[in-house]
């Protein structure tokens, strides 16, 4: 066709085909751009659901850690106290016993002076026994050796004094 007069229907059908033709080019831009823009939040709300999904693990792993740290501080407290409970009956037994070994040693020591008191005064009664009797012995041993010497001593004039008792009882029958 030429640039000429044209039937204006045909311009008319034109136009319209232009504003259409127009109307659905802008409305196929406004749908790629509504579909950008939904891809873009789409994109945009998987990146942050990733990035919540991963926040979401990473507190999840840091609340696990955190009740396996609890757990073992519990299990820690535990054996502390367990040691601590078994620190202290070790300290009673150890103070029990020494208790104890202090009462045998004194006793032990006790019985150990009494026993040499006994013998102490065993030895004594056995050892003043036979020096009484020692004693005894040779007081009276002495006094006979006194006795004999006595009568050794005496003898001579007891042998004149019978002698002059025989002279005398012969002397007065003569």
């Amino acid at each position: 066709m030429a640039n000429g007069p044209q039937n204006p229907a045909e311009v008319g059908l034109k136009a319209v085909q232009d504003a259409v033709g127009g109307a659905v080019a802008a409305q196929q831009r406004s749908v790629g751009l509504a579909q950008n823009w939904a891809e873009s939040v789409i994109e945009a709300y998987r990146s942050q659901a990733e990035s919540y999904r991963a926040l979401t693990d990473a507190m999840s792993s840091s609340m696990t850690a955190l009740e396996r740290t609890l757990q073992s501080q519990e299990e820690t407290n535990r054996a502390l106290k367990e040691s601590l409970d078994a620190y202290r009956n070790v300290v009673e037994s150890v103070s029990e016993t020494q208790e104890r070994n202090m009462q045998l040693a004194e006793n032990f020591f006790s019985n150990v002076v009494e026993t040499l008191r006994d013998q102490l005064e065993s030895s004594r009664s056995l050892l003043l026994e036979p020096a009484a009797k020692q004693q005894e012995f040779f007081q009276n041993l002495t006094q006979e050796w006194i006795d004999a010497y006595v009568q050794l001593l005496n003898a001579p004039l007891e042998f004149y004094k019978a002698s002059t008792e025989r002279a005398k009882g012969e002397g007065g029958e003569r």
